[in-house]
C-alpha cells in the first residue's frame, strides 16, 4: 500500500507542497462522496438556463473527478502513464457504475446513456489533461 504523504518533491512525480498527495485525497475522497450523494439525491432537479445543462455538469463533475484521482497518485507516480490510465479506467467504471444504480424507480432518477456519454466525455477530458500535463513535466517512472 502506498503511503499517504510523499517522502519529498523532485521529479518522483508526487509533488509536495500544497497539492502534495495527502492533501489532494483530501480534496478527493469529500469530493467523491459529494458526486456519489448528488447523483443519487431523489428526485434533484436542476434549473435549465440552457437545453440540457445536466450533460455540461455531468462532463465537468467527471472531468475534475478523473483529476483529482490522477493527482492522487494511487496507482504510481503522479505523472506517470500508469497512474493516469488507471485513474481514467477506474473513473470510467465508476462512471458507469454511478449511472447504473440510478435505476431504482424510487429515487425519481434514470439510467440515460447520454448521462454517461457526457461522464465519459468527462472522464477523457480529465485524462487528456492529465496525459498534457504529463508529458509537459516529463514521464515519471
Amino acid at each position: 500500500m502506498r503511503p499517504l504523504m510523499s517522502s519529498g518533491g523532485g521529479r518522483t512525480g508526487q509533488g509536495a507542497g500544497v497539492l502534495g498527495t495527502f492533501n489532494v485525497r483530501w480534496l478527493f475522497w469529500p469530493y467523491a462522496v459529494l458526486v456519489f450523494t448528488a447523483t443519487h439525491w431523489p428526485q434533484l432537479a436542476i434549473p435549465n438556463p440552457v437545453p440540457r445543462t445536466d450533460l455540461w455538469i455531468h462532463l465537468t463533475c467527471f472531468c475534475l473527478w478523473t483529476v483529482l484521482i490522477g493527482l492522487c497518485a494511487f496507482f504510481g507516480a503522479r505523472w506517470s502513464k500508469q497512474n493516469i490510465g488507471l485513474s481514467c479506467f477506474v473513473a470510467l467504471v465508476y462512471a458507469a457504475i454511478d449511472e447504473g444504480l440510478q435505476f431504482p424507480s424510487f429515487l425519481g432518477r434514470t439510467v440515460a446513456l447520454d448521462d454517461f456519454g457526457a461522464n465519459a466525455l468527462g472522464v477523457m477530458a480529465g485524462t487528456g489533461l492529465m496525459l498534457i500535463r504529463g508529458a509537459m513535466r516529463g514521464w515519471a517512472r
